[in-house]
């Protein structure tokens, strides 16, 4: 009897496992491209904008998806990702009516197909010495020979292949860019700079988010010296406009006035402004750039010689030597979650951090009558911040001494935000120049026509690489991860300021980091300790120092090197004040590793353990309710 059971339990199992595998079979092949999207905020959906941009082309646009399946395998990151990509893509064409073409390549080694990829611009990584490369990338082309090229999929990058794509698609359904007129006081279009070792010229690649603009707008350099912006500029950009003359300041008045959009980076403290003829071993100073002659006339002002410092949304720097690292919070380099970014506006409705470094803030200014352009906050502080004067970053650029010098504010600053309403003129007696004093001309724009539509930073290094990208190497080619939003904002912000609405809907969602916010608590917690503790050891070694230099002054030109009882006894006291203190640093550090330890150990006990232990014993109580029924059956 019990032998038939046991068979016929054996025989369950092995039909289960086979309706199982078949199962799977059936719907790897059969339902490609259904998912059920479970993740916080529908990351694998696909948004209404790209689903609006899918069915925007007015002719077909032809994808070909290029991917060397065989050199893939044994690779599963690259395995799942590419399943993952060729599924959006299948998705993108489905949803397009027939506007999208996808063909897809599997460029064999050697083959007249690799041929073919390489000529179209797709990057081969290498992957052994047989010269066998690894094809993983996307061409795009329009009828009017248009073409959009993704070298290569980074897997890094996932949470942002829904944007690429679509912007992809966007760009050669749109083939003429809107242009970005570009007001620059630091080389962000790349040049030569003199290198502070050498005092030689060295040149400097563009930054990356140039290069960002540059794959959906036409970069229209307008230069220094302008006497009004060109018509056919859809959004001006201005960063760090250093000494601008009165006649380009008059140029970007008009134009915002009479209904351009303008994306401002004013800077008190600029990072990437450093002089390059400064001696080793000076202070550090910074360039600093302003737009008071504008902002001051629509009520609003960016302090002058002025900063932010926020402790609670600090970032974490590594000081001191290279073998003995100690990581302080440097409160005037901030990384703001999303706690901090504006859920109302588009540009900010969904960013996920943004970095700052020595920025500015934002603030109302009074005016003698007329209209001030309102001011509503995308990014602020914490309600700690303090205002940090930036001679304190000049005297000592140290993340210790300013974490030292830092006194908590009561209020929150805002260091990005975005300016509307009517405003008035900063030139209210018309251009400059020989005219000065005379009425105004009749061109002359004396008030905004309508509300203007300015985004205001107060931060130039925003936009800088070292704020939100890391060059990092994936298979022997170097790739640029994300580690912030700020150039996703830069982004939204131009894409926002220029009427490309579909775009927001899909950059606004992605998110670059989700930290773990307990962690980053108890590590903030633990080094506020460690540094009380560090100055603590530091004041009573001093006072050890002093005692015995005190006791050393007294005695007489025989007994200098000689260290008398009471000398002795003080210097074995600040060793062992020495020791203690060096011990209770220690255990500060070591109990936060222990504590993040545990934290760590507990969540994959969860994720590993648990939830599998909970699957089981679902799995085995039912079994052992249906085995029961079956045989209550049996008896009755």
């Amino acid at each position: 009897m019990n032998l038939g059971r046991n068979a016929t339990l054996v025989g369950t199992l092995i039909a289960t496992l086979v309706v199982f595998i078949a199962v799977n079979m059936i719907a790897g092949f059969g339902l490609r491209g259904v998912r059920l999207d479970a993740t916080r905020g529908g990351m694998y959906t696909l948004t209404q904008g790209s689903r609006n941009i899918a069915q925007s082309p007015a002719e077909p646009v032809k994808l070909t998806f290029y991917y060397t399946s065989r050199l893939a395998q044994g690779r599963p990151v690259v395995q799942t990702y590419a399943q993952r990509v060729r599924e959006l893509l299948e998705e993108y064409a489905r949803v397009s009516g027939g506007k999208i073409i996808l063909t897809v390549i599997d460029p064999a080694p050697f083959s007249e197909a690799e041929d073919q990829a390489v000529a179209a611009g797709i990057v081969g990584v290498p992957l052994n010495q047989q010269g066998e490369n690894l094809y993983f990338g996307l061409v795009g082309v329009n009828s009017a020979d248009g073409r959009e090229v993704i070298p290569f999929f980074d897997p890094q990058k996932e949470r942002f292949l829904e944007y690429d794509l679509s912007r992809l698609i966007y760009s050669l359904a749109n083939p003429k860019k809107k242009i970005v007129g570009l007001i620059a006081g630091l080389q962000i279009e790349g040049g030569f700079t003199i290198d502070p070792m050498t005092r030689q010229p060295r040149q400097t690649p563009p930054w990356y988010i140039s290069t960002e603009i540059g794959g959906t707008f036409e970069i229209k350099n307008l230069g220094r010296d302008l006497s009004s912006v060109d018509p056919d500029v859809s959004v001006l950009m201005v960063l760090h406009p250093k000494d601008l003359p009165d006649t380009t300041l008059y140029a970007i008045d008009q134009f915002i006035l009479g209904g351009g959009r303008a994306l401002l980076f004013v800077d008190p403290y600029c990072e990437n402004d450093r002089d390059p003829q400064q001696q080793p071993g000076m202070p550090p100073s910074a360039g600093a750039s302003n737009l008071d002659r504008l902002l001051h006339a629509w009520g609003v002002e960016v302090p002058p010689s002025r900063i932010a410092a926020d402790l609670d949304n600090a970032i974490s720097v590594s000081v001191g030597p290279r073998n003995r690292p100690e990581t302080v919070q440097h409160v005037a380099y901030m990384s703001l979650k999303s706690d901090n970014l504006s859920k109302e506006d588009p540009i900010t409705g969904q960013l996920g951090v943004l970095n700052f470094a020595t920025s500015g803030f934002i603030r109302g200014r009074a005016l003698e009558g007329g209209p001030a352009a309102a001011i509503t906050p995308l990014a602020t502080t914490g309600d700690r911040a303090m205002e940090m004067s930036t001679d304190l970053m000049m005297l000592m650029n140290d993340p210790k001494t300013l974490l030292r010098s830092f006194i908590p504010g009561s209020a929150p600053l805002t260091v990005a935000a975005r300016l509307s309403g009517a405003v008035r003129s900063a030139f209210p007696d018309g251009a400059p120049g020989p005219g000065d004093g005379l009425p105004p001309t009749a061109a002359h724009k004396a008030q905004s026509e309508g509300p203007i539509n300015v985004i205001l930073v107060a931060d130039a290094d925003f936009a800088a690489d070292f704020m939100w990208v890391r060059v990092r190497d994936f298979l022997g080619t170097p790739f640029a991860q994300k580690v912030a939003n700020n150039g996703d904002f830069i982004m939204t912000a131009l894409d926002n300021l220029s009427g490309s609405t579909d775009l927001i809907s899909v950059r606004a969602r992605q998110e670059a980091a989700r930290p773990f916010k307990r962690v980053e608590e108890m590590r903030r917690r633990a080094e506020q300790n460690l540094l009380a503790k560090s100055q603590e050891l530091e004041r009573e070694v001093e006072e050890t120092r002093a005692r015995i230099n005190e006791l050393q002054a007294r005695k007489s030109a025989e007994e200098a090197l000689i260290f008398t009882p009471e000398q002795e006894a003080e210097w074995q006291n600040m060793l062992k004040v020495f020791s203690d203190k060096r011990k209770e640093l220690r255990e500060v550090r070591a109990g936060l590793n222990a504590d993040i330890e545990r934290l760590g150990t507990l969540l994959k006990f969860i994720n590993i353990g648990l939830i599998p232990i909970l699957v089981s014993l679902g799995a085995l109580a039912l079994g052992w309710y249906r085995v029961s029924r079956r045989r209550a059956a049996t008896r009755d």
